[in-house]
Parts: structure tokens; sequence; C-alpha cells
């Protein structure tokens, strides 16, 4: 089927053309919606400035398709194969894209508030300036995306993969990252204050500047991370929290509760743990030069080979 006879058929009142071959089709700056491509194949396709709001989409292939300001609100692309296409500027709001593969796809700028993109692979698509607000990412696959300076505020990425993603300076203030998938990532400067991210693998990520105050982190696994200058006031840290060689320079840490956390070979130079309760931590050969220790509590907490030089004790006396 040629363009010209969709378009044609559509304007008769036909809404059907599920299965239809509309490979290299270009429909552009069409009204199309509620029409039903399900099936239909549209790869490298250019549907750029064309409205498929409400549209029924499901397994279709868009593979390398341009749909940049398109107009897909509230439609139904589960299991769709986006895969390198172009969705910038796209307006996705409350879309399903359910099972659907957007790897390497570019959703630059796109609307995305409140889409459903649950077990979706977007691994390696550019996210950048994109509107995530009330997203849900549960289960997909982010691995090496890029969502830097993205407003990911309460979006749920719970058992997602954000591996070697780029976060940079992304806020997540209270979403939920429950056993996401975080190893490797750049999350520097990041704000992840009320954040959800109880079993979150954090391995060898750099939150370097991250405020995560007032986040949840239990069952963590951080070890190796570098989280120097971040900003965990008041945090709970607790039970099987892992810390080991994490880099924590110059952090503040004051009236955080770290009872059980393994800060083990850390690096705590300069960092603030006023009233924090190390209560059963482990600090083996961690390093705490120069840090502010004023009211601490390090009770049952093992301190074997630690490094206090001028570092300000408990009680307010200088460490020599």
């Amino acid at each position: 089927m040629n363009p010209q006879e969709l378009i044609w058929r559509y304007e008769q009142g036909e809404r059907d053309f599920s299965r239809q071959d509309l490979q290299r089709a270009d429909i552009i700056q069409v009204i199309l919606r509620d029409i039903n491509l399900s099936r239909a194949a549209l790869d490298w396709s250019n549907l750029s400035g064309t409205d498929l709001s409400y549209a029924n989409l499901n397994r279709a292939d868009l593979i390398y398709a341009r749909l940049i300001s398109s107009k897909l609100v509230k439609a139904d692309l589960t299991g769709a194969d986006l895969s390198n296409a172009d969705l910038s500027w796209v307006n996705l709001e409350n879309a399903i894209l359910v099972n659907a593969n957007l790897s390497g796809a570019n959703l630059k700028q796109t609307n995305l508030k409140n889409a459903d993109l649950s077990s979706t692979n977007l691994s390696g698509a550019n996210l950048t300036r994109a509107n995530l607000h009330g997203a849900n990412f549960s289960r997909a696959d982010l691995s090496e995306a890029n969502l830097s300076g993205v407003d990911l505020r309460g979006a749920n990425f719970s058992r997602a993969d954000l591996s070697e993603a780029d976060l940079m300076e992304v806020d997540l203030s209270n979403g939920n990252l429950y056993k996401a998938d975080l190893s490797e990532s750049i999350i520097r400067k990041g704000n992840l204050e009320g954040a959800f991210l109880q079993g979150a693998h954090l391995g060898r990520a750099n939150l370097r500047g991250a405020d995560l105050s007032r986040a949840v982190l239990r069952d963590n696994s951080l070890s190796i991370v570098t989280l120097s200058g971040f900003n965990v006031q008041t945090i709970t840290l607790s039970n099987t929290t892992d810390l080991s060689s994490a880099n924590l320079r110059g952090s503040n840490l004051r009236g955080a509760t770290l009872i059980n956390a393994n800060l083990g070979y850390g690096l705590l130079h300069k960092t603030n743990l006023v009233n924090v309760n190390l209560r059963d931590a482990n600090m083996i050969d961690a390093s705490l030069r120069g840090g502010d220790l004023r009211g601490a509590n390090f009770r049952d907490c093992n301190i074997n080979d630690i490094n206090f030089s001028e570092a300000i004790m408990p009680d307010g006396s200088i460490h020599p």
C-alpha cells in the first residue's frame, strides 16, 4: 500500500491498516488519530509531524523510522520495534510502550510523562532533556542510556538496568530505584533526595557531589563506589549496606545511621561524620584523616588499623 492510498482510505472512514507494508513511506504532517497499524511494517518510514494519538501500533516495526515532532498521546506501542528510530520532540504522554524495543533510539526532548515503559529495551538510547515525570521504567533496560540532566522526579525504575548509564545532574528525588542496577553509572551532582534505593546495586558508580539526603539505602552494594563530596545528611544506611573501599572524601554524612555498615578500607578524608551512628560497623583500615567525628558513636565498631590523623575526635579533641 502506498501512503496516498492509506490517507485517502482513512479520510473515507477506514481505520484498520494492520499488517500493511509501509516501509520507507513518507506520511508527514497528517492526522491519523485512532488508526490501527498493529504489526504494520514501517521501517525507515517518515512520520514526522503526524498525529497518531490513540493509535494502535502494537508490535509494529518502526526500525530507523523518523517520527520527529509527531503526536502519539495515549498510543499503544506494546512490543513495537523502534530501535534506532528518531523520536525527538515527540509527544508520548500516557503512551504504552511495554516490551517495546527502543535501543539506540533518539528520544531527545521527548515527552514521556506518565508513559508506561516497563520491560522496555532502551539500551544506548538518548533521553537528554526528555520529560519523564511519572513514567514507569520498572524492569526496563537502560544500560548505557544517556539521561543527563533529565527530570526523573517520582519515576519508577524498580529492578531496571541502569548500568553504565549517564545520569549526571539528574533529578531522581523521590524516585523508586528498588533493586535497580546502577553499577558503573555516572550520577555526579544528581539529586536523589528521598529516593528509594533499597537493594540497589551501585558498585563502581560515580556519585561525586550527589545528594542522597533522606534516601533509603538498605541491603545495597556500594563497594568501590565514588561518593566523594556527596550529601547524605540524616540518611539511614543500616544492616547489610556495603561501602567497602568507597571514596567518601569530603562527603557530608552528618547525623547518618550506619549501624552494621561495612566501611572497611574506605577513603573518608575530611568527611563530616558529626553525630553519626557507627555502632557495630566495620571500619577496618579506613582512612578518616581530617574528618569531623564530634559526637559520633563508635560503640562495638571495628576500628583496627584506622587512620585518625588530624581528625576531630568524638570528644572534640584533635588527633595528632
